[in-house]
């Protein structure tokens, strides 16, 4: 084990101002559009790819918990591209931190990862 790592201290939480810096606008109401449309066809969230459901696991804690994942990157978008609520995946934290890994993999690879993953574990 690399003690000096164990004990080192990291400074945070200073407040810096950034200026000059873009960033891609995102409309809030769609993702809750695209959550109350999904629970309204599923009657539950779950994440799209692995099946986690927050509130099976967390009760009411996780009820309606979810991430809303734009399958076309916002950051590849230009000025006037639209969006609509099928352009909007529901995934899990840990499932979308992997799409944003490789913002370039396909979801649907993704899904055939995980599947073929899950078969591996079971044999």
């Amino acid at each position: 084990m690399n003690l000096s790592k164990l004990n080192k201290r990291y400074e945070e939480g200073r407040q810096i101002l950034v200026e000059n810096h873009r960033k891609r606008e995102r409309d809030q109401q769609l993702i809750k559009d695209a959550k109350e449309l999904f629970y309204e066809h599923h009657n539950s969230m779950f994440c799209e790819i692995c099946g986690f459901d927050f509130e099976e696991v967390y009760g009411e804690l996780g009820r309606g918990f979810i991430e809303g994942h734009h399958i076309k990157p916002v950051s590849k978008m230009k000025d006037g591209d639209e969006t609509k609520i099928e352009d909007i995946m529901m995934v899990c934290s840990n499932c979308h931190s992997i799409i944003h890994r490789n913002i370039d993999i396909d979801l649907v690879d993704i899904k055939k990862i995980f599947k073929e993953e899950i078969k591996s574990d079971n044999n």
